[in-house]
């Protein structure tokens, strides 16, 4: 047998502690700002974390909190107010802005050009109060009444 194939030669088997020990570096992005890269795994669907280095204290304090406290379940993260929830995905890209008000599996974004936003917004919060009078009839009972 002289000639082998090696069928794992390109799996990486490295941890991902080891991987960050030979990718992290601290650069400057495109527009100066100073940013830290690293992977945490190599191969097809992976790459490297690109984040600003002034949020890098936040992020690895975020991520501490999850190691002591756990990971929530996807159901409590699903228990997220729509509030929370449109904090946490808006986004303005290109000139059009969107949000999510739930996540989890087929959660879709509310998508409008920015130039609507305003209008949308105004829309909304006039319908607050025909809003909350119809919830409290299908609650039980008008808020008239009480």
């Amino acid at each position: 047998m002289s000639d082998k194939t090696n069928i794992f030669a390109s799996e990486h088997n490295e941890s991902p502690a080891q991987t960050i020990r030979q990718t992290m570096a601290v650069s400057l992005d495109d527009d100066g700002q100073a940013v830290v890269s690293f992977a945490t795994n190599r191969g097809k669907g992976s790459g490297a974390q690109i984040l600003p280095v002034e949020e890098y204290r936040d992020y690895v304090e975020t991520l501490e909190s999850y190691v002591e406290g756990g990971i929530p379940e996807e159901a409590e993260q699903e228990l997220l107010s729509a509030a929370e929830t449109v904090r946490r995905t808006i986004k303005s890209d290109d000139g059009v802005i969107s949000f999510r008000v739930r996540s989890g599996k087929g959660a879709k974004p509310a998508k409008m050009p920015a130039g609507e936003f305003a209008e949308v917004v105004g829309l909304l919060r006039s319908t607050l109060e025909a809003v909350e009078n119809a919830g409290g009839q299908l609650a039980g009972g008008s808020p008239d009444e009480e």
